[in-house]
């Protein structure tokens, strides 16, 4: 009897400890100079530029993306207006160009000069991340990555101003 406890008791803790782990990741994630984005998900963050570096991020919006986008108009649909803040917009999620499916991470940035970090990406069916490049972002001009991927979230770090 005891040993048939023992086990319903270890059931139990590898359930509980897996749906803790999954519940983790669907999560979006806003660390001092870190953030971890989801698939589907959008985020506005705000950052602090000391010396060419960007920390003390903070989270002012997030949202679910509900469907795809579509690349052809989603340059329409951008208000073109010079804004300068300390806000960064970064939305990650699925998407159509023409007959071809695909991850994209949008951003658009209101800061006054040209900002570059580093991303790691999270395939499914993986328990790691691996790095990935991504090109500069200039301020209030969307910026797009493509992956055919399938992946399950991203990690943003090191952020800095780019010298001119």
């Amino acid at each position: 009897m005891k040993k048939v406890i023992h086990i319903h008791a270890i059931f139990l803790f590898v359930v509980f400890l897996s749906t803790g782990l999954f519940a983790q990741s669907g999560k979006p994630q806003v660390e001092n100079s870190k953030i971890t984005i989801p698939i589907n998900t959008k985020l506005i963050i705000s950052v602090e530029n000391n010396n060419g570096t960007l920390n003390n991020f903070k989270l002012l919006e997030k949202e679910k993306v509900n469907k795809p986008i579509y690349m052809m108009s989603s340059f329409e649909d951008i208000e073109k207006e010079e804004v300068v803040s300390n806000e960064i917009e970064l939305s990650f999620s699925y998407a159509d160009w023409l007959d071809s499916k695909m991850i994209v991470l949008t951003t658009v940035q209101h800061l006054e000069q040209t900002i570059h970090f580093k991303a790691k990406i999270k395939l499914k069916d993986s328990n790691r991340y691996f790095e990935t490049s991504i090109v500069d972002v200039y301020p209030n001009v969307i910026s797009m990555e493509q992956w055919q991927d399938d992946i399950e979230s991203i990690i943003l770090y090191d952020f800095v101003i780019v010298e001119d």
